[in-house]
């Protein structure tokens, strides 16, 4: 959660804030809010600049078209930034815990992990409602945010194509400009991926999936596809760029891998030693945290070195720009 967009989940407790539904909605909402806040600053800066110039009609069509980019510029980032943030807070409406109620004859009930007095069934009410809210919001932001965004791709692909960039295109670069104009739509993609491992696995096994794991293996193939599809398409203009996704990709399956070792580990000591050849869950644990350690720092060298690389060697610069040449 450090590096989380969270900001309700991490500056306010969820117990005082209301009901469920309120801070379900809350924490999903708070995003639009941020854009229209945003917005309107934007709006009275370009305000200030027109009567700061004697508003004069020669500046107001050059100051509204600019105005118009950075308001499209601001929602865009925003939307992107707290897209996985958001969209995780949605699905706690759909977490469950699977409980023992009666050791005798097995029988077990789940809960909502956000909160344990709501039943994971249809008949309680609170539960039902919460449904309602999610399938709205599910609509909303891991839908409809990421088709969004491939819309506006695919508006401005031709003249991202043809390097006459539009006012458009200038909007939502940072969705665009690090790949090649082969594989503009690569960031959706990887949108679509980031989404996937954040929220949408939840939906395997709702009940009971948080203690097996068919999770984590459908987490890993996903990430080790991608990590293939990564290497083998080659989409960013930069090789660092390259690098730099292939390592953190290459991590994050590890990540995965070495969670089936957590979670065989967890409670049946004999059942580690016999599948992963540990005595008990805290040497897992110490394993598991030794590997995360080493790749940390391998990747860190890895890094390091090419970023080190890449500084030393020459490299043609044009003269009007200061940069290398695309």
């Amino acid at each position: 959660d450090a590096i989380s967009f969270d900001l309700l989940g991490l500056t306010y407790p969820d117990a005082c804030i209301g009901s469920m539904a309120d801070r379900f909605l809350l924490a999903s909402l708070w995003p639009i809010a941020s854009i229209m806040l945003g917005g309107a600053a934007i709006a009275c800066y370009a305000l200030a600049e027109w009567l700061l110039s004697g508003r004069a009609d020669s500046v107001r069509h050059d100051l509204v078209r600019a105005t118009q980019s950075r308001l499209l510029y601001w929602a865009i980032l925003v939307a992107y930034l707290v897209l996985p943030s958001v969209s995780r807070s949605i699905f706690k409406a759909r977490l469950c815990e699977s409980y023992d109620i009666n050791v005798f004859t097995g029988a077990r009930r789940s809960f909502l992990v956000a909160d344990l007095d709501v039943l994971c069934s249809d008949d309680d009410p609170v539960f039902r409602g919460l449904g309602a809210i999610f399938w709205a919001l599910f609509g909303v932001w891991p839908v409809l945010a990421p088709l969004t965004f491939l819309a506006l791709l695919l508006s401005i692909r031709p003249a991202v194509r043809a390097k006459r960039i539009s006012p458009l295109a200038r909007a939502c670069r940072f969705l665009w400009r690090d790949y090649d104009a082969d594989f503009l739509f690569w960031e959706v993609f990887d949108l679509a991926r980031k989404l996937f491992l954040a929220s949408l696995v939840l939906f395997i096994d709702q009940e009971t999936g948080s203690s097996k794991l068919l999770r984590l293996v459908v987490a890993t193939v996903v990430s080790a596809l991608f990590l293939a599809a990564l290497a083998l398409a080659r989409p960013f203009k930069r090789s660092d760029d390259l690098y730099l996704a292939c390592v953190a990709n290459l991590l994050l399956t590890c990540c995965f891998c070495l969670g089936t070792v957590i979670q065989l580990c967890g409670e049946d000591n004999d059942q580690c030693y016999q599948l992963v050849g540990l005595n008990d869950a805290r040497r897992a644990s110490e394993f598991v945290i030794g590997l995360t350690a080493a790749m940390l720092v391998a990747s860190l060298t890895i890094i390091t070195l090419k970023a080190v690389t890449a500084v030393t060697a020459p490299t043609l610069r044009l003269v009007a720009t200061g940069r290398a040449p695309i």
